[in-house]
Order: C-alpha cells, then structure tokens, then sequence
C-alpha cells in the first residue's frame, strides 16, 4: 500500500537498536510529517523508542500543494498533492529528547546532519567476517584426470 508509515518506521528502527550495547542510541526521522500508513501511531512508537532509551530527530523536507513528482511515458511532469505535518514531527522530536529541523534545501539537509554529528558522537566497532570455501579441490582433480588420459 502506497504511503508514508512513520510509526511502523520508527518501531522498526528501535527494534533493530536493541541489540546496541551503545550509550547513546539516536535516530533520524526525514519525513513530510503526514502518516498515511502502518498499524502504528507515530506517537505510540515514539514513546516505544524512548522506553528503550532511544534519542529521536526529525527533519521535514516537502512543501505544501503541488509537488512536481517525476515525468509521465510522454515526458510530461506530473504532479501530486503533499501536505506537510510539521506538528507530529515537532511532537516526535520533543517527547524523544530530540530536535526537530526543516530542511529546505540539499545544502541545508547538510547543515542539520553535520548539526546533528556534534551533538552526537559514539564509536562503532564492526566486525566483518566472510565465509569461503576452496574448490580448488575439485578442479585439481579433474585436471590430473585429464592429464593422466
């Protein structure tokens, strides 16, 4: 179904965070604010997140109105109609300890981010490990086969 859940997103990414031994957990929410989707109340996830001591930011992008959305097959653009809820981002924002931000622009979604990384500084220690077999085994044999006829 076609729309924006922001709560099933957020209840999502608290569920991927509890795993985190990290101190400070924080998420990013960019949204036009406008839940128009999911089982899940943008509200009742937030405070779902800060039981488990999860920060939450919220940046609106969008306008009001039309919206250029894409081209059609004949190269026409084609528009849809947004709306833009700063209030629940604003609520989200406020009852997760966060910040809400609008970004207007690609320069200032680039400014709230590099805001964002002096509020919040914590290390992550990866560990990548990849599995491999050898099948050398199996050409080398059938070599030797060959060899020997």
């Amino acid at each position: 179904k076609p729309g924006t859940a922001i709560g099933s997103a957020i209840a999502v990414a608290t569920n991927r965070m509890l795993e985190s031994k990290s101190k400070t957990k924080v998420m990013i929410v960019i949204s036009d604010g406008e839940n128009t989707a999911g089982n899940i109340e943008p509200i009742t996830a937030t405070k779902l997140a800060i039981a488990y001591n999860i920060k939450i930011y919220t940046i609106g992008v969008g306008q009001d109105g039309r919206v250029p959305y894409g081209k059609d097959m004949f190269g026409n653009t084609q528009y849809v109609e947004n709306m833009m809820n700063e209030s629940t981002l604003r609520q989200i924002a406020g009852i997760a300890s966060g910040r809400y931000n609008r970004a207007s622009s690609n320069n200032a979604l680039q400014k709230i981010f590099t805001q964002i990384d002096k509020y919040e500084k914590a290390e992550i220690k990866e560990t990548r490990f990849k599995d491999t077999r050898d099948f050398y085994f199996i050409y080398l044999t059938w070599g030797l086969f060959f060899f020997l006829i």
